[in-house]
Formats: structure tokens, C-alpha cells, sequence
């Protein structure tokens, strides 16, 4: 075959395909962000009391913030923080070891587990130790302690709320 017919082929499934994807993406339900049903993101007027590291939104509406040392070596001031977006509100409070670059889920339950954090910079290596905060106590929980340390972990809630 010429290298001409080839191209020409490889054009018309190339153009063909192209077609076939605008038609697709024309014949769907638009996608743009409605404010009113999607919120909209802004700068809120006061700063943040910790670093705000790692943050989930729990089921009562609230942010859980967890900064722990920070990022910063000498902090031993370990804090997480609770936003209250309804009264614009921002409550600190103590944690027990640094959960600074930790892992977070959320679970069935409405709990959030922390796994992990900084044990030491320069190299980095992570924490043993693991905690639920639980909305309804505005308590952290130490929970058992993993066999091996780990830095930035990855936790999944798996369907058997495990």
C-alpha cells in the first residue's frame, strides 16, 4: 500500500473520531456550575489560626483542620482546628503527636481516621500512631498503632466500614 493511502486512512479515523467526540460532547447535558446548586469558592475575610494541612468536611457541615507541627521542624505546639463556615468560626485545639502529612477518611459513621504524620524531618519518616476524631465529642482518640511508620498514607474506607 502507499504511504499516501496509509496517511490518508489514518486521517479519516482521526478526523472521524474527532467528529464522533463533538458530536458526543454536543449531545450532553451541559456541565457548568450553577452557584446556587454547586456553591462557589471564596476568600474568607479572617486568616487561619494553624497551617491548614490536610482538611475534610464532616457530616454536621463543620472542617476538620489538621496541621500538627506544620511544617515546621521545631513546632511542637501540635494543633488541628474545627471551621464552623455557618458562624465563620475557627475553634483550635491540642493533638497528641504531630499529624502533620497524615492520611484521612471519613467513615460511615461520620468519624474521621487519621493515620500517620511526621515522627522526624530531614529524612522524613512517618508516624506509627493513628486517631479518630469524632464530631460528636470534638475528641481525637488514639487507635492502634501500625506496624511501620508511614509518610503522606493513602487510607480507603472499604465498604465493610473497615
Amino acid at each position: 500500500m502507499a504511504p499516501f493511502a496509509l496517511c490518508y486512512r489514518r486521517s479519516t479515523h482521526a478526523v472521524f473520531a474527532c467528529l464522533t467526540l463533538l458530536v458526543v460532547s454536543a449531545s450532553g447535558p451541559s456541565a457548568s456550575a450553577q452557584a446556587s446548586v454547586q456553591g462557589q469558592w471564596q476568600t474568607l475575610p479572617n486568616l487561619m489560626p494553624i497551617n491548614p494541612v490536610h482538611a475534610a468536611l464532616l457530616h454536621n457541615r463543620k472542617v476538620l483542620i489538621v496541621s500538627g507541627s506544620g511544617n515546621l521542624p521545631t513546632n511542637s505546639n501540635w494543633q488541628a482546628a474545627i471551621f464552623d463556615p455557618a458562624t465563620g468560626t475557627i475553634t483550635t485545639q491540642p493533638v497528641s503527636w504531630d499529624m502533620f502529612c497524615n492520611g484521612m477518611v471519613l467513615l460511615p459513621d461520620g468519624r474521621a481516621f487519621v493515620n500517620s504524620g511526621t515522627l522526624q524531618y530531614d529524612p522524613f519518616h512517618g508516624h506509627l500512631k493513628s486517631a479518630l476524631y469524632d464530631p460528636a465529642t470534638g475528641q481525637f482518640t488514639d487507635a492502634q498503632n501500625m506496624a511501620h511508620g508511614r509518610w503522606y498514607p493513602t487510607v480507603t474506607s472499604l465498604p465493610t466500614a473497615r
